[in-house]
């Protein structure tokens, strides 16, 4: 369980069963709550996508590796938010206080993927946040 070590708000993540696309992984935020998120898109060593639905609000978190074009890895992360809610985190701006959160996590992810036993370190890992998309899907 590395989800603590870069997710913002997170202290520990476990997975309802195989991860598969439709299932279920419980995350416990900073605060206590924990969150049922589920899998809508996983292709392993590449892509997660996970809904969580707060009251009020649907988060749709996006994570994503693909090979840059120096050779090493680009990775993104990026949410959208919609509901009632979303409308009033887009109005105080929360897209631009989440940034910063979203380019450390993703430096996270990716000093954890350099330091990774299966051939780790490699050089070239470039690192891209997301950030808040206020569209509805």
């Amino acid at each position: 369980d590395t989800w603590s070590r870069w997710g913002h708000n997170a202290t520990w993540a476990r997975a309802i069963g195989p991860v598969a696309e439709g299932s279920t992984v419980e995350v416990r935020a900073g605060y206590g709550k924990v969150y049922p998120c589920r899998v809508r898109r996983l292709e392993p060593d590449h892509a997660l996508e996970l809904v969580v639905k707060p009251p009020g609000m649907t988060i749709i978190n996006v994570y994503q590796v693909s090979p840059s074009a120096s050779g090493g890895s680009r990775i993104r992360h990026a949410f959208e938010i919609s509901g009632p809610m979303g409308m009033v985190s887009r109005f105080i701006g929360l897209g631009r206080v989440y940034r910063r959160k979203l380019e450390a996590e993703v430096a996270a992810v990716g000093r954890l993927a350099a330091d990774a036993p299966s051939g780790g370190g490699s050089p070239g890992v470039s690192m891209a946040a997301g950030g808040l998309d206020g569209a509805d899907r």
